[in-house]
């Protein structure tokens, strides 16, 4: 699968040459997305699958309005035709309103209680050298007994 990445802060001309090679897979943030979309780079008329991650940040940084004008303005397949996804760390009101307007028929999943954290997740940080990180990772997986996130 061909992924592509735009955002924000990086070359647009760069992004855009990506984009023009077709893509699987894009991950944008909601401002680039937008600029992509109104200059003609990319449509959303094919979007299958929607996934909208660390949608209370999204929040926070004053983005509802363009996420808004790209789900339900743009060309994008309307809810029930194209499959959405929601994920918040929190799940305040704003977070709901959203849920209810982009979602069809939408199931809550909650992992601990909301805006703490929960004793089932360990979380850990290791510091490793940029060449060594895939190793690394596979090593750690391999060594955890029990489920993790991962390929």
């Amino acid at each position: 699968m061909k992924t592509s990445v735009v955002y924000g802060g990086a070359d647009f001309v760069r992004q855009a040459r990506w984009l023009e090679r077709g893509c699987d897979i894009l991950v944008a943030t909601p401002g680039r997305l937008v600029d992509m979309i109104d200059r003609g780079k990319v449509s959303l008329s094919k979007v299958k699958y929607l996934c909208l991650d660390e949608a209370d940040r999204m929040l926070d940084m004053g983005f509802e309005k363009q996420i808004r004008l790209i789900v339900e303005e743009m060309d994008m397949p309307t809810v029930g035709v194209r499959q959405t996804l929601l994920f918040s760390a929190t799940f305040p009101k704003e977070i709901q309103r959203l849920a209810q307007d982009f979602l069809a028929d939408y199931v809550f999943l909650r992992v601990g209680r909301i805006g703490s954290t929960t004793e089932s997740i360990t979380q850990k940080i290791r510091y490793v050298d940029e060449n060594d990180k895939r190793a690394t990772l596979v090593d750690t997986l391999k060594a955890v007994d029990g489920l993790t996130l991962g390929k």
